[in-house]
């Protein structure tokens, strides 16, 4: 008899310990399923008080819903953590991707740039000369066409040589230009995958949000099961607050999925961006 009594005072212990562990801050505080101390401690009384065959049953959903607590727990704190780590490395990888050939394209640019600048004189010369020329032509002036003729043609070859050193160099630019667009064009195709990825998180959260709504009145519906000590109505209560935070569960490890599917495109895409040339 004795023993029997400190089976039961050992267990109503254990149960308390349970409940307790619930509220610990940090352990649950997250977790959809929200109980007070009170509610936690009256709970275990009333599984201690339950006839056997009913306790065990008390016990074994209550321990799966303090279970799924843990896990909703990790997967807030993996998904918290992922989540930062992404946006970062997306932030990252967007600045790499601007600064693709950056170097190259300014040192073309600057090239081509100061290229026209050095010309520059000898074409402005050359094309006032044949404007001159043509307005000579119109004056009939034909010894001064002539000479202006023959001033011509003597730079006809370097104004030439000028120009097609630019049409190269322009050429080299826009072809280099191209290249990058192309690059990254195709960098940031790889990254639109992120934007379903987004979505289905969202969707997943919705449907978190939903069950989360719930909750609440079958907490209250328990409390009442245990202040009338209703075991049969108590078990129900545990039984739709475990099947609900395991549907909960599986949201958020999808989740925590889609973030990972998001880590793996943002470093597939980093691996790719070319170095600097």
């Amino acid at each position: 008899m004795i023993k029997s009594m400190r089976l039961r005072a050992f267990s109503s212990m254990l149960l308390a310990l349970l409940a307790f562990t619930l509220l610990v801050p940090g352990a649950v505080s997250a977790a959809s399923v929200s109980i007070t101390q009170t509610a936690q401690a009256a709970l275990a009384k009333h599984i201690a008080a339950a006839p056997a065959a009913m306790k065990d049953k008390l016990n074994a959903q209550y321990s799966s819903l303090q279970s799924n607590q843990r896990q909703e727990n990790t997967l807030d704190g993996q998904y918290k953590t992922l989540h930062a780590s992404n946006a970062a490395a997306l932030d990252a990888v967007n600045k790499r991707i601007k600064l693709i050939d950056a170097d190259k394209i300014s040192r073309l640019t600057n090239e081509l740039n100061a290229t026209r600048a050095r010309y520059q004189p000898l074409l402005t010369l050359y094309t006032s000369l044949n404007k001159q020329i043509a307005d000579a032509r119109k004056l009939k002036l034909k010894e001064l066409t002539s000479m202006l003729t023959t001033q011509a043609e003597l730079m006809k070859p370097a104004t030439q040589l000028a120009r097609e050193d630019i049409r190269v160099r322009e050429a080299a630019l826009k072809a280099a230009k191209a290249a990058t667009a192309a690059t990254v064009k195709a960098l940031k195709t790889s990254l639109a995958a992120i934007t379903p990825l987004h979505a289905q998180t969202k969707t997943a959260q919705s449907v978190v949000s939903g069950a989360k709504k719930s909750l609440p009145d079958v907490v209250k519906t328990m409390n009442a099961c245990v202040k009338s000590d209703s075991h049969d109505g108590t078990l129900q209560s545990l039984t739709t607050l475990v099947a609900s935070s395991k549907g909960i569960i599986d949201q958020k490890s999808r989740i925590v999925g889609y973030e990972n599917q998001i880590t793996a495109i943002i470093n597939k895409v980093n691996a790719q961006i070319p170095s600097k040339s």
